[in-house]
């Protein structure tokens, strides 16, 4: 009897499996579409606060939970784990991300927060620059990492030490998002209540 193979880190989830396990996603982009066409604030509301809250949630679980569990399990079982992530949230992210920066946008041009209404309060000021650094961070460092993972998981060798860098990379990316958007969510909750 041959002994069990450790699990390959070779990513077999292709990109369309991918998309298509995370396809229900797509719930925010048409909902913010449909908010808009029909001018709904109740809708529209709904798409930004449910898409934020499934952002922040999936950071802090990403960064604070998931993170520090692979760092502490087998190196076979967390290259597996890896390579079923990354390619799913490839899509996730990004969409969940856009959407609800252009959904927070409009709801904030629709309840009046920017000029010709009136001057923007420090509160939307800061809320502006979280969502940019949370943006840049995510679509220039979080996005191009998953896919550095995705890519070199695919090869016949996969560079491990690469790998395994950029996933520690990774964690400390999604660290941060979360503590961002805790502030983020403690400047909007100010803003609601003031």
């Amino acid at each position: 009897m041959k002994p069990a193979a450790a699990p390959s880190f070779r990513a077999s989830l292709g990109l369309g499996r991918a998309f298509a396990s995370v396809a229900w996603v797509l719930i925010f982009p048409v909902g913010f579409a449909a908010a808009v066409m029909l001018h709904s604030l109740f809708w529209l509301d709904w798409v930004h606060v449910m898409g934020a809250l499934l952002w922040t949630a999936i950071d802090i679980f990403m960064g604070l939970v998931l993170g520090p569990v692979l760092q502490r399990v087998h190196p076979a079982a967390r290259q597996e784990v890896v390579s079923q992530l990354m390619p799913r949230m490839l899509f996730l992210m990004p969409i969940l991300a856009i959407t609800v920066g252009f959904s927070g946008w409009t709801l904030g041009h629709w309840l009046g927060h920017f000029p010709p209404h009136q001057a923007p309060a420090p509160a939307i000021w800061a809320i502006g620059a979280i969502t940019v650094i949370l943006t840049v961070e995510g679509l220039g460092g979080i996005l191009p990492i998953n896919y550095r993972v995705f890519q070199a998981g695919r090869q016949a060798v996969p560079p491990l030490d690469t790998i395994t860098r950029l996933v520690k990379l990774y964690r400390v990316l999604v660290t941060i998002q979360a503590v961002l958007q805790f502030a983020l969510i403690l400047l909007m909750v100010h803003l609601a209540v003031s």
